[in-house]
């Protein structure tokens, strides 16, 4: 089950992209033997993927909300929608992809 808030799935979905294209073009380029037997592709692949999915994450984030005042208390009230995916916003999914990234490298 996959919880996320506003637009927090697309983090693992930018993943997905940009990793099969980013593999897609490599095997083209290089061939498709090279980069199977090359772990450095895959890697470069997932650091790709955790920069788009950072900047993502960070121009989401960081949108300025709706602020409201409080009439019974006069109170500001700032609403901002949160994109996050199991609670972790958007941006910070990206170290997992770099976590990846080195596993890839040393697999």
């Amino acid at each position: 089950m996959l919880i996320w808030q506003g637009f927090g799935i697309l983090g693992p979905l930018i993943c997905l992209i940009v990793v099969v294209a980013a593999q897609a073009l490599f095997g083209a380029a290089l061939g498709e033997e090279y980069t199977k037997s090359h772990a450095w592709t895959l890697a470069l692949a997932f650091l790709l993927a955790a920069a788009a999915s950072w900047y993502a994450g960070v121009r989401l984030n960081n949108a300025p909300g709706r602020e409201l005042i409080d009439p019974a208390t006069q109170e500001r009230v700032t609403l901002r929608t949160r994109h996050t995916l199991f609670w972790i916003p958007m941006q910070y999914i990206a170290v997992l992809m770099v976590v990846m990234a080195g596993f890839a490298l040393f697999e």
